[in-house]
């Protein structure tokens, strides 16, 4: 009887620990398409979260990618204006071959106070993405500087 308690728990352990390496599998994969990576990038801009930008970030190029994500970001928040990014109309996705995709995205961004919403002039977020590890990843992103293009360089003073 006990060795069948042992069982019966160890399958109840096993099964939650195998979902969770499944799942941390799944989420080093990259993306299903370039633009999905593309995506997740300005989301994760948009949000100034780096759980999940990660995954989307070429492993040869990760700290380097990183460095510039985290910099843009700095900009953004030295303009000490809330602010968000969106996507505006269809994403191009270009196929390099290769298992290499040119993406370009319209993004603006948005801020908001207490009595009022303005939405910025769209411009074009460049990438090159690449399939990595069985996903798609960001291997380049050309980002129009956030001071002096989205927003006045004033506000970033």
């Amino acid at each position: 009887m006990l060795s069948l308690v042992a069982v019966v728990c160890a399958g109840i352990v096993a099964v939650p620990v195998s979902w969770a390496v499944q799942k941390q599998v799944e989420a080093e994969r990259g993306e299903s398409s370039p633009d999905a990576a593309a995506n997740v990038y300005v989301l994760q801009t948009s949000s100034g979260e780096e759980i999940g930008l990660s995954r989307v970030l070429a492993g040869r190029r990760h700290d380097e990618l990183l460095r510039q994500w985290r910099q843009y970001r700095g900009d953004m928040e030295r303009a000490n204006v809330p602010s968000k990014l969106e996507m505006v109309g269809p994403i191009d996705v270009e196929d390099q071959g290769d298992d290499r995709a040119a993406v370009t995205a319209q993004v603006r961004p948005t801020w908001w106070n207490e009595q009022t919403n303005l939405s910025g002039t769209a411009h074009p977020w460049r990438f090159e993405t690449r399939r990595d590890a069985g996903g798609w990843r960001v291997w380049a992103a050309d980002l129009p500087p956030w001071c002096g293009v989205h927003v006045r360089p004033s506000a970033c003073l």
